[in-house]
């Protein structure tokens, strides 16, 4: 279910926070009205009553896990314009990528780098199950780790099996 992740950048700091992250389904401008007649967060509601305001600094098209990710990771301040940072933002059709100017595997999903000719990631885990014989000359690797158990009862023919000592 696709929403609108919110980030509000406080007019001051309240002791610990100086940002608030939300999501809503709905209309955005709503959800900030409830937040305005201090409903809705707490958070929001006791900054109302202390008399600070807050400005709506930033916004992500997403589902609910997107804001629960933003919050886990912490450091809103990071993710604020309103405090000096200035959002990466790519031309569209482009696809994401590291400051050495390599693809961003991570941040690019398999739908996207299919539709760029690029290897996704099942395609590079087959890639590389192939190379690595290749390179070292060694098959694939097993399933299991370590050496194959032995059943030495098995593995010899009949009647050589001798024990040491006997006569």
């Amino acid at each position: 279910m696709t929403g609108t992740v919110y980030l509000l950048h406080f007019d001051r700091p309240y002791k610990h926070a100086a940002h608030y992250t939300g999501w809503t389904r709905g209309a955005l401008a709503r959800r900030l009205a409830r937040h305005r007649a201090g409903h809705g967060a707490r958070l929001l509601a006791v900054l109302k009553a202390a008399g600070i305001g807050w400005t709506l600094a930033r916004t992500w098209e997403g589902p609910r896990s997107l804001e629960r990710s933003l919050k886990r990771q912490g450091g809103a301040s990071r993710r604020c314009p309103l405090c000096g940072v200035t959002p990466r933002c790519r031309p569209a059709g482009s696809l994401p990528v590291n400051q050495d100017g390599s693809l961003s595997r991570i941040r690019t999903t398999d739908r996207e780098k299919l539709a760029a000719g690029v290897m996704t990631a099942a395609q590079l885990a087959e890639h590389t199950a192939l190379r690595r014989g290749a390179v070292t000359g060694k098959g694939p690797r097993r399933a299991g780790r370590g050496p194959a158990p032995a059943d030495l009862w098995l593995d010899q023919p009949a009647g050589s099996l001798s024990l040491a000592g006997a006569r």
